[in-house]
């Protein structure tokens, strides 16, 4: 490759007054290359920013991983566990211990069957953020007065949990234990417990807050008759994306019954179709700019046909066939460098502005966040970039070697 390549390149990218229409085909195809490469930064941007956000919040209403035991046999020595699993991993911040179960629950008004939780208040803000998302009351499952003075068990219930039972803070509630029909045999029927309404959270996911309900470790063992036993343990570590490395390395030293659990297991259909939905977004995109790298072959065939006696003088004054290769693939280089250049820069402008200043929002009775969330990575600009770039290159192959196998005399000649 030499400068008179490159200016000859160049000159034939240029509008001349003989070949308007062929220059006008090269600005659209430039202007296509440029509109897929935006889509394609903006749209993985998008899907990348909710992807994180759904992310924050299954790690910060779940823990990052759990131990049980196997057919949820109820765990005694849990302190001892969280000693040995603290002292094998350094990684782990915050631990605690956690009951659940699924009840009846009932108000004045209605029935209904949840998921109970039992949790240490204090010790369980370090490993969910359930504290973080109180909309009414406050995040206390200690005992608490009724409306007739009465001490109550505390209960944390979910927005709408809260809607359906028809309560609000300081309403009464009543907890019963689900029996099979072998225990309901000589039985005097399930156990029961009364509890106040202390704080009402709202996350923004229906599952956690229409089948939620949080209340103290002590009151559910009473009401399970399971003595100082609880189901699980519940562990935070500095790094959420590391917690099936962890899980996998106690799964070394860790006996039966006992088994751990990581979020990402957990959630693991969710997250493979965030993957899938990301791949299908890019492939889909990536048409676009297959689309305009198919109008960089016609544009260049053009201009082949266009410059086909200019082509036969180049090589009768000693251009090889392999520089007339180099100037055409160098015309549709031009073409998809400054077009991916272009919507790749825009793209990224848009998405940090987004970033920044959230201009683009989002019905807050809908969605979580009030606005659009946008996350970029460098490894998909990356990616954009390469893929828009060689999809054009490509695209020149063909015009290019078309105009390299002219011969000179008859391309002299043509008229």
């Amino acid at each position: 490759m030499n400068k008179l390549e490159l200016l000859i390149a160049w000159r034939y990218l240029g509008a001349q007054r003989k070949s308007l229409f062929v220059s006008l085909i090269g600005i659209f195809s430039m202007l296509g290359v440029s509109i897929g490469v935006f889509a394609l930064v903006v749209a993985l941007a998008a899907v990348n920013g909710f992807e994180e956000e759904v992310t924050a919040q299954m790690i910060g209403k779940d823990a990052h991983f759990e131990l049980m035991a196997y057919n949820a046999q109820p765990i005694t020595a849990y302190d001892s566990l969280i000693n040995e699993v603290r002292t094998r991993d350094s990684s782990v911040t915050a631990s605690s211990p956690f009951i659940i179960y699924k009840v009846g629950i009932s108000s004045k008004r209605v029935n209904d069957g949840i998921v109970i939780y039992g949790i240490d208040a204090e010790t369980a803000k370090g490993v969910t953020d359930i504290h973080k998302y109180i909309k009414f009351g406050s995040y206390s499952v200690d005992s608490l007065e009724d409306l007739n003075g009465t001490k109550r068990p505390g209960i944390i219930l979910g927005s709408g949990l809260a809607n359906r039972l028809r309560v609000v803070v300081g309403d009464k509630l009543v907890l019963q234990t689900f029996q099979s029909p072998d225990e309901m045999i000589g039985s005097a029927g399930p156990k029961m417990m009364m509890c106040v309404v202390s704080g009402i959270f709202e996350t923004g996911t229906y599952e956690y807050d229409g089948n939620l309900a949080y209340v103290g470790i002590p009151e559910l063992q009473r009401l399970l008759n399971m003595g100082d036993a609880v189901t699980g343990i519940q562990f935070r570590i500095k790094n959420h994306w590391l917690a099936e490395a962890s899980v996998d390395s106690m799964a070394n030293w860790l006996t039966y019954p006992y088994y751990a659990i990581d979020w990402k297991s957990k959630n693991i259909t969710l997250l493979k179709w965030m993957n899938y939905e990301k791949f299908i977004v890019a492939a889909v995109i990536c048409l676009i700019i297959l689309v305009a790298a198919f109008n960089i072959i016609s544009s260049l065939i053009m201009v082949v046909i266009d410059k086909t006696k200019e082509i036969g003088i180049l090589r009768s004054m000693g251009f090889s066939k392999a520089g007339i290769m180099r100037v055409f693939m160098l015309m549709g280089s031009f073409i998809g460098v400054g077009g991916t250049i272009a919507g790749g820069t825009v793209g990224l402008v848009l998405c940090k502005l987004q970033e920044a200043y959230h201009f683009i929002t989002l019905p807050g009775d809908v969605y979580v966040i009030p606005y659009f969330p946008i996350a970029v990575h460098l490894i998909d600009v990356v990616l954009i970039f390469v893929i828009g770039i060689a999809l054009c290159v490509l695209a020149t192959l063909l015009p290019a070697w078309k105009a390299s196998r002219l011969d000179p005399v008859g391309a002299i000649r043509h008229e």
